[in-house]
């Protein structure tokens, strides 16, 4: 019987030795294969050239902003901190199916952060002897935002690239003849976004490229074992568990997508320029005929409801009240719809937003209080023609805004570089965020224009014009009005010139 034992516990030292080593052995194999796997996904083309653009673009142009120093030393650490969050994020990218939009908003969070950061560092730095550099990082950096462009990020680089062009040719201008350190450095700043540039015609051509090497769960693939480049800051933590973005409630979908969609707009102005629209001739709250056609049908099967629909038409500033069933309406009334349901007749031409080549065409809106024009540039000038009773919102900097022929158009722009002209308008109403050089305004009916802190050295120029006031700020948000002169007094002066002078009875 101690035979039996002795043997017994020999085999099982033997198992337990052997269960030992069997597991010693597939952990090492295990971490093995883990390093070898991060080595070959960071050898990747995608993934390496992105490294080489870091390293080859974006540090020799952190390098020669710290040795200008100031604050391009900060604006620096925000270029350098975004380019490396977008190499942590297209780590993931590649390996994965793309995720949900609440995902993807978590995801690119550190990169909207960095863009908005710099966007507002430059904005608060304008009497900084370098604001024209800080503003040449502040117009390209949204270039960065290609990763949410689809089908063609390439020309969105392309777009960024030239806005900040206006600012690197000041800098240019400024320091050719002092200091060539500041000439290579505008070298190195167009440099960085035409090699971005390059590098997404080659590997991301109609978008970024999802599950590309691999179609795993996003958060699957840990950013942790991501190789930082040498000097670089260490890698950005994991993303949150899935079940953090799991929601099933329709009120949390509706706040992922608003996030998704600010996400959107602080990596790019125009990210949404490629969605389609439904055209107005569609639209019956848009479209008198249809909607009289549609007034016509309710009518005919005693429908009292749909024609009370009609009361929100006006002509002349008076609703038209439908005729009742039955009865024969008058002959003006007859005459009062036919001029609500022929405008593009008067105005002469269907409703218009378009961009032709530099410019941007705004025509025939009525009733339109959400136009927006986002995706802008400095060589861009905006004409407004026959629009009557809209809001028209203009994002980023543009050469010139013409408003022509227009009634009842409200305008908020951000800055425009030579001016602002209103020809034959009529209840206008325009405010400049930012800078504006020149308000002209010719044959005009009442323009109140709203202006900024920054643009209180504006000129204006005025002819043939009544009803015209500027609202200076002043104090928290609040405006004071001052009129425009419509009524002048000329004499003679020493019998050899001519001085003119508002006239005191005009009330100015």
């Amino acid at each position: 019987m101690d035979d039996q034992l002795k043997r017994l516990e020999t085999i099982t030292n033997r198992l337990e030795s052997f269960v030992s080593q069997l597991s010693s052995t597939n952990t090492s194999g295990q971490s093995h294969m883990n390093d070898d796997s991060t080595n070959n996904v960071d050898s990747l083309p995608v993934l390496r050239d992105y490294d080489t653009l870091i390293n080859e673009s974006v540090k020799p142009f952190c390098t020669i902003s710290q040795k200008i120093g100031e604050e391009l030393t900060t604006m620096s650490n925000h270029v350098k901190k975004i380019f490396d969050a977008q190499q942590q994020f297209l780590r993931q990218a590649v390996q994965s199916t793309k995720p949900n939009d609440q995902k993807i908003t978590e995801v690119i969070k550190p990169q909207s952060n960095e863009i908005e950061a710099i966007t507002n560092f430059s904005s608060k730095n304008r009497k900084s002897p370098l604001f024209n550099h800080l503003s040449a990082v502040s117009e390209g950096i949204p270039a960065l935002g290609w990763i949410v462009i689809t089908p063609t990020p390439g020309p969105h680089i392309k777009d960024m690239t030239d806005a900040a062009q206006f600012y690197s040719n000041r800098v240019l201008k400024e320091f050719r003849e002092k200091d060539p350190t500041h000439v290579e450095w505008v070298k190195l700043w167009v440099k960085v976004l035409n090699d971005l540039y390059t590098y997404v015609r080659q590997h991301h051509t109609t978008g970024l490229a999802w599950a590309s090497q691999g179609k795993r769960d996003f958060a699957s693939v840990s950013v942790s074992t991501v190789k930082p480049a040498a000097g670089g800051p260490p890698a950005l933590p994991p993303p949150p568990p899935p079940m953090l973005f799991d929601t099933s409630s329709n009120e949390s979908g509706d706040s992922s997508r608003a996030e998704l969609m600010s996400s959107i707009n602080a990596l790019s102005q125009g990210a949404t320029a490629n969605l389609k629209k439904v055209p107005d001739e569609l639209k019956t709250h848009k479209n008198p005929q249809l909607r009289q056609s549609t007034e016509n049908q309710s009518t005919a099967h005693g429908d009292n409801t749909q024609g009370k629909k009609g009361i929100t038409q006006l002509v002349d500033g008076k609703p038209i009240v439908p005729p009742k069933p039955g009865k024969t309406p008058p002959p003006q009334v007859a005459v009062k719809p036919q001029t609500v349901h022929t405008p593009t007749a008067t105005t002469g031409g269907p409703p218009k937003l378009a961009l032709e080549g530099n410019k941007w065409l705004v025509e025939y809106q009525t009733g339109k209080h959400d136009l927006r024009i986002t995706e802008t540039n400095m060589r861009h000038s905006i004409y407004i023609y026959k629009c009557t009773n809209s809001t028209i919102i203009v994002e980023g900097k543009v050469n010139s805004i013409v408003l022509d022929q227009c009634t009842k158009v409200g305008i908020q722009f951000t800055s425009v570089v030579s001016l602002i002209e209103f020809i034959n308008c009529k209840s206008m109403k325009a405010q400049v965020i930012e800078r504006v050089p020149t308000i002209q305004i010719e044959k005009t009916d009442g323009c109140h224009l709203y202006l900024s802190n920054t643009s209180l050295d504006t000129e204006f120029i005025t002819s043939k014009s009544s009803e015209m006031s500027v609202n200076i700020p002043f104090g928290d948000g609040e405006y004071k009005e001052f009129p425009i002169a419509e009524q002048f007094k000329t004499h003679l002066q020493n019998g050899k010139q001519l001085v003119t002078v508002p006239n005191e009875s005009s009330g100015v």
